[in-house]
């Protein structure tokens, strides 16, 4: 209520008011225990009494006024009175303030406003608005100052503005440079309007935002009338303080071209010439024209190309290729010992040539610094296979491997390695990411639990069976009524030996990944392969499209499977009806055998790009092999500033290989560029790991809010929306003074005196 304004909480004044009724009612009560009884000897009592009646009514009528008067000021102590501003001027000479300044420090407050950065224009501001205060004598201010960057983490907390400390604080400011980070207003004022409604005695606070009006911050995809809106959360800041600013620094200018992403298409190997794919996106209200890219790796010669135009609100992509080469090759280990395949790092840039954009280009690029991205490039060193051949010949054509060995050549990326079935038993599984059994039926139950554990880490297996297999041995090893690595089991060998029948492919509809290039470029040319024999097969046909998929088949009477996908934890299992040799059909000699395996095997692999970035704000993890790698991890920033952590054992959940069972993180990254983490193993040898960061592409979006949205109540009655110019001739008034100790002396005082009467009353009678 208004006449109640004085009172941080007129509630509890009115429960104090209620109390003050409790001494009348328990006197009340107190006097109708006794029962009247007219006896002789009262009657000389009664006319003692009459002499001291006035004089006892008068005591009792002052004790009860005090006890009421105390309980009317236990209510008003809860409630916490104020002497306003118009009061406590006259009671002092001067008012206290407490300054609260939120100051936007993203990335976009780089933009130019006038002849400097909109950052600039908010820091001298401030300055002016300091030194203004600290030479005043009409007020005692402090400062408190929070960044959008880390609003639990205040620049300055309540300081003193005086000419004595003006000169420290200025020097603090002037060291404030855009974050990385993008501006998140609703935590950033969150965190101010907790620290407004904390409880200060004595001083009124006033708050200001420096922001520079962008349409993604202040509505960007939510609505502005709901209560997590930031407009929402400066009307509630507003309430708590004795004044609220919103200063506008930021110009017009919101026209702007940025580099959002850096994506490989192919796996990135060795030999084998990789796609990049890089995105530019014009953020302004008008076509960008003429737009050259450059596309560099490491130090080398940066390539060019031009993208013609992009419309307003459009991304376009512009490819550039690239061939890493080949280091040399290791000879093959079958050591037990975990090695992981290698791979090099490589550091990718892609930026708009800005030199290129001439005077009007440049108007449509008003941020410099998301014109550039960065991408690690983590490139193996070969794309390693093993082919376990189970018919080995002495012929290389009539090898079971013979037509995959091919694939290894100049190109492809591929670094193959052939052993025998009973090889396998010894082989290090972990040193491959394909593995090719062809013409194997059967495997020891250890080395098929390992192969079952290398899959589910992200391995995959390719399965091709040929004469040489027994389907009763297939199905005890692999198949195991459905329950085995092999979706399928086997029944018998079909099909024409003399080959004087034949039957085709038939392609899925829903075309698998690494069928999708030669069913593109010629969709007729699998149907065209002549397959004489094949295995027939059985399975669970409900849970294929759920657990399994059959992309290819063949046009016999049962429409038998050709190939059959399925996942098996982290990784793959293929499983084909025929073999990889040409004794059963045309296929290794067909030209579509070669393009077919070598997306397969991409397919198989992916990309290992998603990995090789993190997001400005989340930690860098990696997990560390304790049986090849020291514990201990380091990791150098973009500055090249070294920090190391200690590798801790995941729990659980986390754990997907028993030699993989510690994981070494370091804290958020905080600026964009390259992360390289540092491995040392066992032997001394150094490792390195390379990650990219790059900025959020909400911070190049610089469209303003529309002056439409400012208009009516967006922010409420009580926030003023100025520029940087106008605020210094702003004033507050309001520097309200809470009087509750005054209020608590007052109240132990007439405790004090109620109990002082009431005992001297009591001996006088």
């Amino acid at each position: 209520m208004p006449w109640l304004g004085f009172l941080m909480n007129p509630a509890m004044l009115g429960l104090g008011a209620i109390a003050i009724a409790s001494p009348i009612l328990i006197h009340l009560l107190n006097k109708r225990r006794f029962k009247i009884v007219d006896w002789a000897a009262m009657d000389f009592l009664l006319e003692a009494d009459k002499k001291n009646r006035r004089r006892v009514q008068l005591e009792n009528f002052i004790l009860l006024l005090l006890r009421c008067l105390a309980m009317l000021l236990i209510g008003l102590l809860l409630a916490r009175p104020f002497l306003p501003s118009s009061v406590a001027n006259v009671m002092q000479q001067t008012q206290q303030f407490e300054r609260v300044i939120l100051l936007d420090d993203s990335l976009s407050q780089r933009v130019i406003n006038g002849t400097v950065p909109s950052l600039q224009v908010s820091k001298d501001s401030l300055k002016e608005m300091m030194t203004n205060l600290a030479e005043s004598a009409d007020t005692e201010d402090w400062l408190t100052v929070m960044l959008t960057s880390q609003p639990t983490q205040p620049l300055l907390a309540n300081e003193p503005l005086t000419k004595n400390t003006i000169s420290v604080l200025s020097e603090i400011i002037d060291e404030v440079e855009c974050s990385d980070q993008p501006a998140d207003y609703p935590i950033s004022l969150d965190e101010l309007k907790k620290y407004i409604s904390g409880v200060r005695e004595n001083v009124g606070r006033v708050a200001y935002l420096y922001s520079d009006m962008r349409q993604r911050d202040w509505i960007g995809s939510g609505e502005t009338d709901a209560s997590s809106a930031p407009n929402k959360i400066v009307n509630e800041i507003s309430q708590d303080t004795v004044g609220c600013f919103v200063i506008d620094v930021a110009g017009d200018a919101d026209q702007n071209l940025a580099i959002t992403e850096i994506r490989p298409e192919d796996l990135q190997v060795a030999d084998k010439v990789i796609r990049f794919n890089v995105s530019v996106a014009n953020y302004g209200a008008q076509t960008a024209s003429e737009i050259r890219v450059s596309f560099q790796i490491n130090d080398e010669t940066p390539q060019y190309e031009v993208i013609p135009s992009i419309a307003p609100g459009q991304t376009e992509q512009v490819a550039f290729r690239y061939m890493f080469n080949q280091p040399e090759q290791r000879p093959l280990d079958f050591s037990e010992e975990s090695n992981r395949p290698q791979f090099a790092n490589y550091r990718v840039k892609a930026e708009i040539d800005r030199q290129a954009l001439g005077p009007d280009g440049l108007a449509n690029d008003q941020l410099i610094d998301d014109s550039s991205a960065v991408y690690a490039s983590r490139v193996l060193n070969g794309v390693p296979v093993l082919l376990v051949d189970g018919d080995p010949f002495s012929v290389s054509e009539r090898s079971e491997t013979h037509y995959l060995r091919s694939l290894d050549v100049l190109g492809t990326g591929l670094a193959m390695d052939i052993v025998t079935v009973s090889q396998l038993e010894t082989v290090s599984l972990s040193k491959y990411r394909v593995i090719f059994l062809c013409n194997v039926d059967e495997a020891s139950s250890d080395r098929i639990n390992s192969l079952g554990q290398w899959i589910s880490d992200g391995g995959a297996l390719v399965i091709m069976p040929g004469n040489q297999v027994r389907a009763s041995t297939f199905n005890e090893s692999f198949y195991k009524d459905g329950k085995g690595l092999s979706p399928i089991g086997l029944v018998d060998m079909a099909g024409d030996p003399t080959m004087s029948k034949w039957v085709n492919f038939e392609v899925d509809p829903q075309i698998h990944p690494a069928l999708q290039l030669i069913v593109d470029s010629d969709a007729t040319s699998l149907a065209r392969v002549d397959i004489f024999s094949w295995w027939t097969s059985r399975f669970d046909s409900q849970q294929v499209g759920r657990t399994f998929q059959i992309p290819l088949r063949l046009n016999d009477r049962d429409n038998s499977p050709a190939m059959v996908d399925r996942s098996w934890g982290n990784g793959r299992v293929i499983v084909f009806s025929i073999p990889g040799d040409g004794d059963w059909t045309m296929w290794p000699s067909s030209p579509t055998f070669a393009p077919v395996m070598l997306d397969l095997m991409d397919y198989l692999i992916g990309s290992t790009g998603e990995m090789s970035s993190v997001e400005i704000g989340s930690p860098v993890s990696y997990p560390v092999d304790l049986s090849v790698y020291d514990n201990r991890v380091s990791l150098r920033d973009p500055n090249n500033e070294k920090v190391e952590a200690v590798a801790r054992p995941l729990d659980d959940t986390e754990a997907s290989r028993e030699s993989e069972l510690y994981r070494v993180q370091f804290d958020s990254v905080q600026r964009r560029g390259f992360y390289e983490l540092g491995l040392k193993r066992h032997s001394g040898e150094t490792e390195s790991v390379l990650f990219a960061s790059n900025l959020d592409p909400r911070e190049s979006q610089l469209k303003r809010i529309p002056k439409s949205n400012l208009e009516g109540d967006f922010f409420g009655d009580k926030v003023t929306l100025v520029t940087a110019e106008e605020l210094n001739k702003q004033t507050v008034s309001g520097g309200n003074t809470e009087i509750w100790l005054q209020v608590l002396f007052l109240l132990f005082a007439v405790l004090v005196v109620e109990q002082f009467l009431g005992w001297w009353f009591g001996r006088r009678r």
